[in-house]
């Protein structure tokens, strides 16, 4: 497979894993934004100076099909807009189904940090992103939705290298096309 077609492929599952993070992207279900945010945890509380709520404790929110399960999910606003969503657990999954049609992107990390004013997901420690047998891995994931840039790197310290496994069936397919 060529460089170009790996990186178009990456830039894809990026792109699928931050336009689903942030719910009312097209690349969700459109039901998906439709659904009322349900959010279970051990605890709640919320900062009206700060601005910010914090769910600990086994926390799983969903709308739709997307589903963040983590030991903290601190959701800061500016005023009455959310500005930030910051998970974090052992580690904090995120999943969602693109499409009824396609299995679902799972993402995880230590810590997932959705940025929306600046348009940038962080997968932050331990980062790994999958879908349809299709995963990139490393000890950060850092994708640009404006920039359209994606980012991994593993953890020099520790001796880690990023990995990528692209599925032999997805390489017949782009070759087909």
């Amino acid at each position: 497979m060529s460089q170009f077609l790996k990186i178009r492929h990456l830039s894809l599952v990026a792109a699928l894993t931050l336009g689903l993070l942030t719910c009312p992207s097209a690349f969700a279900l459109s039901s998906d934004r439709n659904q009322a945010i349900t959010i279970h945890s051990d605890s709640a509380e919320r900062d009206e100076i700060k601005g910010t709520t914090t769910y600990s404790g086994n926390v799983v929110m969903q709308q739709g099909s997307m589903r963040i399960d983590a030991e903290e999910v601190v959701i800061v606003n500016d005023k009455s807009k959310v500005t930030q969503i910051v998970a974090t657990g052992n580690p904090a999954r995120y999943q969602q189904k693109p499409s009824a049609d396609d299995g679902p992107v799972v993402a995880q990390a230590n810590r997932l940090e959705y940025n929306i004013a600046q348009d940038t997901l962080h997968l932050i420690d331990n980062a790994l992103l999958q879908q349809e047998g299709t995963s990139l891995s490393g000890n950060r994931i850092d994708y640009d939705v404006k920039k359209s840039v994606v980012k991994a790197g593993g953890d020099a310290s520790q001796n880690e290298r990023v990995k990528m496994v692209i599925p032999a069936r997805s390489l017949k397919q782009q070759e087909e096309e």
